[in-house]
């Protein structure tokens, strides 16, 4: 509990030296973009812990898990079509928020948009989460590769596959496939197909 809130707790693994500093500064990152946003559609961000050895982030705490729970744990029954798309449809929000911002998430999909009601006239059923391959599209214009094929390979856009530059497309394509994952329920590819 944190001001009356349930709270999640997202602690860093522990790593081996070579790893630190990379991963330190990956958390700094994600933290410094949490503490930025202001939008409904984004998971809630109270604070960070940066403690050596003990480098944690506290966010609002979503009953529910992720929508990829959803899809293993509930029949496609047992989650109404109507609420399926509200879900998407707060995710959406939440990935124009971020593009009319200027950031892109890079790690579009079900795993990563937490559910925090199964009531369908909640203003908001869905937020987006993990922002630690988000990035400012600026600097992405700048100063960064776009080779390092950050994201989750099954939901990558074909042209991040193809080691291209990441764009605002990247992610709409990459949440196309999470749309069809949510919607039929299944997943988008076999698990020997990709």
């Amino acid at each position: 509990m944190y001001r009356g809130n349930v709270v999640a707790i997202k602690k860093m693994k522990q790593i081996n030296n070579s790893d630190e500093e990379k991963l330190i500064d990956e958390f700094e990152k994600e933290v410094q973009m949490l503490d930025k946003f202001r939008c409904d559609y984004i998971v809630h961000f109270y604070g960070a812990v940066f403690i050596p050895n003990k480098m944690c982030m506290v966010t609002e705490f979503a009953q529910f898990g992720s929508l990829q729970d959803l899809i293993k744990h509930k029949t496609k029954e047992e989650i109404e079509t109507k609420l399926r798309v509200k879900m998407l449809l707060d995710a959406a929000k939440g990935i124009s928020y971020l593009h009319e911002n200027g950031i892109l998430h890079r790690d579009i999909k079900p795993d990563n948009i937490l559910v925090l009601s199964l009531d369908v006239n909640e203003k908001v059923n869905a937020k987006l989460t993990d922002f630690g391959s988000a990035r400012n599209v600026n600097l992405l214009m700048t100063n960064m590769t776009f080779t390092k094929g950050i994201g989750t390979p099954k939901y990558m856009a074909p042209e991040i596959l193809k080691r291209d530059k990441y764009t605002k497309s990247a992610d709409i394509s990459s949440f196309g496939v999470t749309m069809y994952e949510v919607v039929g329920w299944s997943e988008a590819y076999q698990k020997d197909g990709f």
